[in-house]
């Protein structure tokens, strides 16, 4: 998890006057711009201004590690707007911060208004001879802005799930794409439009897919449940790598966390090794609640070692602009088995919750084909997307949901999600002490395995 560092304390939301909500503080410019890949090293600040005036007593600058930059002195407000933090940058490196986070929402305007996140993303070129910027100009974003509406129109699949007046949200947004100077800058303001539909998979990248990437919405979905409390309550909680953590209790029942589904399979190699070793076990524990997704192949290489014969797990369709009712054919997604020596032939309970979204998804639904399999927790957020890019010709990129993701019994994820068997919901305060999930997968493992 990212550090934070919160240069300030962080002040008390306010109301204005008459009960009224004013609008969030939104950065209009920032020097150096988002996805800039050759700044000058030598750059001593980092300037941010926002749309409107801003309360000085709280801001929180979130970041860390060897991406966050040096700060080389006092961070100060140059005017009511525009804040001023002097760094020391080093030649050819990437810096990664965010002007507010999840966890950190200092800025606040002088109405007590939180501002947007809004991340910063730059690297630096070699010296300051090799930096360089990129200026756009109001003919390069207008014809971005026409392939924008026309992706959104035609290859956006949750277009019709997620109703927005796309044309109406462009032509508010107009003025301010037109004016941008830097690919950045139109990032900025396009991932304002495109928060509207209020999709996880929806993004905005400056410098191509691989380039600096921006969200436009982040579901405040907390996990059910609290990793530092399931490390004091799972005997012999270790972690294994980044996103494998494991134990086994009294009784031989195996338990196995899964936090994420990276593409590098090799991260999730422990796990398999752990379910391969525990084929005897009574039971075990499959605890994927703090997954939100990932690379579906790598979900499959799991849960092949859980299922016992092929199953299709999803359906699902590409949005196709030529076909008649601009959908591709229903396509068919099937897990098979692994083989017979490698797979856990007990009983499992997979414990799910509101932060599993896409591929998790689709590894709980595989887990689901097999009858052996108690799906344990709450409700998950439903949400799949396989998101294409879309090359705007300004220097920015967009990435659309490409397909619409189906149930098995016909029913489309986005929205809906997945149900589990045996539902258990928890208070937030409840889990620094106690894990009620945890405590019904194992009562519903260890009574099937009598």
């Amino acid at each position: 998890m990212r550090a934070i560092v919160s240069v300030a304390a962080v002040v008390t939301v306010g109301l204005i006057a008459g009960g009224a909500v004013a609008e969030p503080p939104r950065v209009v410019s920032m020097t150096p711009e988002f996805g800039e890949m050759a700044v000058d090293p030598a750059l001593g600040e980092i300037r941010i201004e926002f749309d409107q005036d801003m309360n000085p007593g709280g801001r929180s600058i979130c970041g860390g590690g060897p991406t966050f930059p040096e700060i080389a002195g006092e961070v100060r407000w140059e005017s009511a707007r525009v804040l001023v933090v002097p760094v020391t940058l080093e030649p050819s490196h990437r810096y990664e911060l965010s002007i507010n986070c999840p966890a950190a929402r200092g800025f606040r305007s002088a109405k007590g208004e939180t501002a947007r996140i809004t991340p910063l993303v730059f690297t630096t070129a070699a010296d300051s001879a090799s930096a360089e910027t990129m200026a756009l100009t109001a003919e390069q974003n207008r014809a971005a802005v026409d392939a924008l509406r026309s992706a959104l129109l035609e290859r956006y699949s949750h277009r019709d799930v997620r109703a927005v007046d796309w044309e109406a949200e462009l032509a508010k947004a107009a003025e301010r794409l037109e004016a941008a100077k830097a690919p950045g800058a139109f990032a900025r303001v396009a991932a304002e439009v495109l928060a509207e539909a209020r999709d996880v998979h929806v993004s905005v990248a400056v410098g191509g897919v691989t380039g600096a990437r921006m969200a436009t919405f982040a579901p405040m979905q907390a996990p059910n449940c609290d990793v530092r409390t399931l490390a004091r309550l799972v005997p012999g909680w270790t972690w294994r790598g980044g996103v494998v953590a494991t134990g086994v209790f009294e009784d031989g029942v195996a338990y196995l966390m899964i936090a994420a589904w990276p593409g590098d399979r090799s991260e999730v190699e422990p796990a398999l090794a752990f379910i391969r070793e525990h084929r005897d076990a009574p039971g075990m524990i499959v605890d994927v609640r703090p997954n939100g997704g990932g690379d579906e192949l790598t979900a499959q290489a799991v849960a092949s070692l859980f299922v016992d014969e092929g199953a299709v797990y999803s359906r699902n369709r590409y949005r196709d602009p030529g076909a008649p009712e601009g959908w591709g054919p229903m396509l068919d997604r099937v897990i098979e088995p692994a083989e017979e020596g490698e797979r856990y032939g007990g009983p499992v309970a997979v414990l799910i919750g509101p932060s599993c979204m896409s591929s998790n998804e689709s590894f709980i639904l595989m887990m689901r084909t097999s009858p052996r399999v108690t799906l344990v927790g709450e409700h998950t957020y439903g949400s799949s997307g396989n998101p294409k890019p879309v090359d705007l010709g300004n220097g920015v990129t967009v990435l659309l949901p490409s397909w619409q993701d189906f149930r098995p019994d016909g029913v489309a994820l986005e929205g809906v999600g997945v149900t589990p068997d045996i539902g258990v919901r928890v208070r937030p305060d409840e889990l620094a002490a106690s894990d009620p999930v945890l405590e019904a997968g194992l009562r519903a493992v260890r009574k099937r395995g009598r």
